[in-house]
């Protein structure tokens, strides 16, 4: 298990310091912020991640970021791809944008198509897409202009502006308000007639599309639980072998990982969050280039035991928070126990078990690279590696 995790390791220094970093620390090269400043300006593409991310100047290429924040205020003369927890567009893109993130924000413009996926999306007044939008979320709230058509996939939607052509949605709740236009048809997949207020204007046919026969909300909801309990108990009975191997071999890397995670909570949910989005982008990059395409295979081949180990590390320390045990230099095993079961009982509550596995991930993760960095630097101020 040490080779995995010193090749994830050596894989994600690889390609860390494409980041330009603001504030380096003195003990790690990881930075906390990846800055690039207004007025700075890149000729070609660039290439930022951190737990925060902040793009101010001008890129004359594509922008690909990731980050725990991410702020993009400056121009774009390219696409933009990013993925972060919170994510906020007011500058300005001349050509598409792929968004992904919890809480996604758009206030400024895109040039072209834009694709955007999160638990809560938020297109402002100000923002304007000149040509599609696609867009799928817990909720929705479509206060923008958009060009061309817009297809959103959401729990809850909301138009409060003009879209120019065609609107499709498949949603449980679907509103316009009075300030909401669509210049073509209004086609909906839902139970429910969309509530359209006095002001609203569709100019094109309203035209409802039938689910499947016999489905309902109700009946997913009963299908997904009852495969969600199936998958609960797989996880369950596989994290914990794999867990109290994990434990019984490597007991001391472990709690310093915990440690990671207790003592920096914030580092680890940001580089957690830049490990689990850069790694497979740079992995694709790395395998359409000859002669990086070995680095590309081996990431991608190593990324999903990483991630699955990660989980181990988090829901250890959540079980000594809970035996208070924090500290205490006994087995870790009852608090790895601990923790697996209330971490998968909540993990069968809607949208909290969706989070918690998220963010037992991303703390894992972020802890799990930071401590193996730290290790191998003091491994190096001693002359062993």
């Amino acid at each position: 298990m040490t080779p995995v995790i010193f090749f994830i390791s050596m894989g994600w220094f690889a390609f860390s310091t494409i980041a330009f970093a603001d504030d380096p620390s003195p003990k790690t090269p990881l930075s906390e912020r990846a800055v690039l400043r207004a007025g700075q300006v890149i000729q070609g593409d660039y290439f930022a991640v951190g737990p925060h991310v902040e793009i101010s100047g001008i890129v004359n290429g594509d922008l690909y970021a990731a980050g725990g924040e991410v702020l993009v205020d400056g121009t774009v003369n390219g696409d933009v791809i990013v993925a972060g927890g919170k994510v906020i567009l007011s500058g300005t893109v001349a050509q598409d944008a792929r968004i992904a993130g919890a809480q996604v924000t758009i206030s400024g413009t895109i040039g072209r198509n834009a694709t955007i996926g999160g638990a809560d999306v938020h297109l402002t007044e100000t923002a304007q897409v000149r040509e599609n939008l696609l867009a799928g979320g817990g909720n929705v709230q479509l206060a923008g202009h958009i060009g061309k058509d817009a297809r959103i996939g959401a729990a809850k939607v909301t138009v409060s502006n003009e879209i120019e052509r065609d609107l499709a949605v498949a949603a449980e709740s679907v509103r316009l308000t009075s300030k909401a236009t669509v210049g073509g048809k209004l086609r909906y997949w839902s139970e429910t007639a969309p509530s359209i207020d006095e002001g609203a204007t569709v100019r094109g046919a309203i035209t409802r599309r039938l689910l499947p026969e016999g489905w309902t909300v109700e009946s997913a909801r009963r299908g997904i639980l009852g495969m969600r309990v199936m998958a609960t108990v797989v996880s369950f009975l596989s994290t914990l072998i794999l867990g109290l191997v994990l434990l019984r071999v490597y007991p001391l890397f472990t709690r310093r990982v915990t440690a990671t995670i207790r003592e920096r909570p914030g580092s680890s949910l940001g580089w957690g969050t830049v490990a689990l989005v850069a790694i497979p982008i740079v992995a694709v990059s790395f395998l359409v280039t000859l002669f990086a395409l070995p680095i590309g295979v081996i990431l991608l081949a190593l990324y999903v035991p990483m991630v699955y180990l990660a989980r181990v590390y988090a829901i250890t320390c959540l079980g000594q928070f809970l035996l208070r045990r924090q500290s205490d230099p006994s087995s870790l095993a009852w608090p790895f126990v601990a923790g697996l079961v209330l971490y998968s009982m909540l993990s069968l509550i809607p949208v909290v078990g969706g989070l918690l596995t998220l963010l037992t991930l991303l703390f894992g993760l972020g802890a799990l690279l930071m401590t193996k960095q730290e290790l191998i630097a003091t491994l190096r101020e001693q002359n062993q590696v």
